[in-house]
């Protein structure tokens, strides 16, 4: 094995990671080798391995793998069950089992099966799925199995505490395989035309004469293809994956008035997440599930005083439990500005609401420079879909079709989407404008003094 192969099977074959995502160059050996890798796990510990293809016939390639290597060696020939009217000559010749057994010392097995995954009948697929149920599930050819049959073949681990689940493939599509991709769950292995070169696989003579072909950035670069411009339904990606890659940056000084966006979870896995914003880069303060409100109220007050945020440049969404923060808030003494994304925009011909407004407005930021500070977590900002409504108002896709379409709520996205609901100033102050405007503020700071004074 060159070294990339040999990281592969040893990472598989001791379950490093019980989540992983492997991309590899086409004619890597990435079948081959998951397949010894299976093959030394069933044939020396008690375990069920499936793997999922998006055909049988695909299928069958890890499979034939495995029965091949059987006959490699007396540990996995001993252990290997032969069924009553087989051979083993007809086994390696035929390679043709869809489950193959290790019958180990104990009397217990390690087993492998294969299913397929088959989009053109949907239906069918996923009742195929149906019973089936494995602790280690392996996707071959992953990006090529539709969302919501993946689904289906992710329950296959059942209510196994010690499971593993690899996807492995090109990146044809932008499904489930990219987001698994974006998933800081998922420890990722990306064996590109580099690594080809590096290891002898490939020479620069041939990557030369290959660029050239159709699907080279996806078979040989392991790059997803660009967001398309409509799906389907007719949304379109608000923020493509080159654009946010554009404006990371390390955390910089801020610039100017700065602003803070808090979005209020509304229970099951959904955060409380804090983000900063001036007017030249945002950061995540914080994110938790609290769902105690005078905590959020307290965490707000806390971040406004560490950061030197004026109270009036909170915004919050103020939907639900977020008008039980913002009542709090003032019962405190704290002003803050609340926000409802349903309503009418400031321009109600361009945006259909607030929040499609504010969302176009992050766009037209991060065009002229906004820039973000690297966290993974801005990857929600590319579930952000839009399109026009039939006035030709731009509207952002609904939270209730995001959960539909498997989109999880982009959170930390709706946080920073949220400091942008007033529009930045820019004006020059005289000096008595400037000196009126530091009295102000100090007579502010001298009133909240003596508020808290008198709750104390």
């Amino acid at each position: 094995m060159t070294e990339g192969q040999l990281l592969l099977f040893n990472t598989i074959a001791q379950r490093q990671y019980p989540r992983l995502h492997v991309m590899a160059h086409t004619r890597y050996g990435k079948s081959l080798i998951t397949a010894l890798a299976i093959l030394m796990r069933v044939s020396t510990f008690s375990e069920k391995w499936a793997i999922v293809a998006p055909s049988e016939k695909k299928a069958r390639i890890i499979m034939g793998y495995v029965i091949d290597h059987i006959f490699d060696n007396e540990y996995f020939k001993a252990k290997f069950q032969i069924g009553k009217e087989e051979s083993l000559e007809r086994i390696r010749r035929e390679r043709s089992k869809e489950r193959v057994n290790f019958l180990h010392p104990d009397g217990t097995l390690g087993e492998v099966f294969i299913v397929s995954a088959d989009s053109r009948n949907k239906q069918r697929a996923g009742e195929a799925l149906i019973g089936f149920g494995a602790s280690n599930v392996i996707l071959d050819e992953s990006s090529l199995i539709d969302d919501d049959i993946e689904a289906k073949i992710f329950r296959m681990l059942g209510d196994s505490m010690d499971n593993f689940y690899c996807e492995i493939g090109n990146p044809f599509r932008r499904n489930h395989f990219l987001k698994a991709w974006r998933n800081p769950k998922y420890q990722k292995m990306n064996f590109d035309r580099q690594w080809g070169l590096r290891e002898g696989r490939l020479t620069p003579e041939f990557i030369d004469e290959v660029s050239k072909k159709p699907f080279y950035k996806i078979l040989y670069e392991n790059k997803f293809p660009e967001a398309d411009a409509v799906d389907d339904k007719g949304w379109s990606a608000l923020i493509l994956d080159s654009e946010l890659e554009r404006v990371y940056v390390e955390l910089q000084e801020f610039v100017g008035e700065k602003r803070l966006g808090l979005d209020i979870a509304r229970g099951g896995g959904n955060y409380n997440v804090w983000v900063l914003r001036s007017m030249n880069q945002a950061k995540v303060l914080a994110k938790n599930h609290d769902d105690d409100l005078m905590s959020v109220v307290g965490t707000t007050i806390r971040l406004c005083k560490e950061h030197n945020i004026e109270w009036g440049n909170v915004f919050l969404d103020d939907t639900g439990v977020g008008g039980g923060v913002t009542d709090r808030m003032r019962e405190q003494g704290f002003h803050v500005t609340p926000v409802t994304l349903g309503a009418k925009s400031q321009e109600e011909m361009k945006y259909a609401n607030k929040r499609a407004q504010n969302y176009w407005r992050v766009k037209e930021w991060l065009n002229k420079g906004g820039k973000l500070n690297k966290e993974d977590d801005w990857i929600e900002l590319l579930e952000i879909k839009y399109k026009a409504d039939s006035r030709g108002a731009i509207q952002i896709m609904g939270k209730d079709e995001m959960r539909r379409n498997g989109i999880e709520s982009p959170d930390v996205a709706d946080a920073l989407m949220l400091t942008f609901d007033r529009p930045w100033v820019l004006k020059v102050l005289t000096e008595d404008q400037l000196f009126e405007r530091r009295m102000k503020q100090k007579l502010r700071r001298q009133i909240k003094g003596s508020y808290n004074m008198r709750m104390a």
